[in-house]
C-alpha cells in the first residue's frame, strides 16, 4: 500500500509539472507579420499577455511598446496558469518565490510590422541569511541554545530580487499565441 501511495505521488507530481513545453527557437524574436499593421499586433500582444495574467502598466512608456507589472510563477499546485512554461519551470517556481516581468515591442517594418518579446525572470533573496562558517551552519541546529521568540519580536526581512536571465520557452510561448491569434 506504502509502495501505491508513492507511485501516486510521483504521477501527480509529473502530471502537475505540466506538459506544454515549447521548442526554443521556434519563431524568430523579433518576429516579423508581413500582412498585418502594427496597431492591430500590439493589441493581440496585450491580450495574450493579459490571458497570461500579466498586468501591462499604464500608461505606457511609448506607442507600440508593451510593460508588465512583475508576476509570481505558477507551482506544481497551480495547473491552470499558463505563465511557466515547462516542468523545470515549474519546480523552480515552487522552490523559489520567482516572477517573471514581460516586455513586447511592436514596430511597423516594410508595410506590415515586427514584435520582440522579452520576459526577465527574477527570484527573490534575503541578504545576511547564509550562514557565513560551517561551525556557524551547525550552530543554528543545537537545540540548547534554541530561544522561543514571539512571532511579533522577528526582525522584517528586506528581500532583493536577483535577476535570472530571459525566460526563452514563455517568450517563445507569447511569440506563438500571437502567431496563433493573427492566422
Amino acid at each position: 500500500m506504502r509502495q501505491a501511495g508513492w507511485v501516486l505521488l510521483l504521477a501527480a507530481t509529473v502530471a502537475a509539472g505540466g506538459c506544454a513545453t515549447v521548442s526554443e527557437g521556434r519563431f524568430a524574436n523579433p518576429s516579423p507579420f508581413t500582412d498585418t499593421d502594427a496597431g492591430t499586433v500590439e493589441q493581440v500582444a496585450r491580450r495574450v499577455l493579459m490571458e497570461l495574467r500579466f498586468e501591462p502598466v499604464i500608461p505606457a512608456k511609448s506607442k507600440g511598446h508593451i510593460e508588465t507589472q512583475p508576476l509570481t510563477g505558477a507551482s506544481w499546485f497551480e495547473f491552470w496558469r499558463k505563465d511557466t512554461i515547462g516542468r523545470v519551470q515549474v519546480a523552480e517556481s515552487s522552490l523559489h518565490t520567482v516572477r517573471r516581468r514581460a516586455m513586447v515591442t511592436v514596430s511597423p517594418k516594410d508595410g506590415g510590422s515586427q514584435v520582440f518579446v522579452q520576459v526577465i525572470k527574477e527570484r527573490a533573496a534575503a541578504p545576511g541569511t547564509m550562514p557565513t562558517s560551517f561551525g556557524y551552519a551547525l550552530s543554528q541546529h543545537n537545540v540548547e541554545s534554541t530561544n522561543l521568540m514571539r512571532q511579533d519580536a522577528l526582525e522584517e526581512t528586506d528581500y532583493v530580487w536577483v535577476r535570472t536571465g530571459r525566460d526563452p520557452l514563455l517568450e517563445q510561448y507569447i511569440l506563438e499565441q500571437i502567431h496563433l491569434a493573427l492566422q
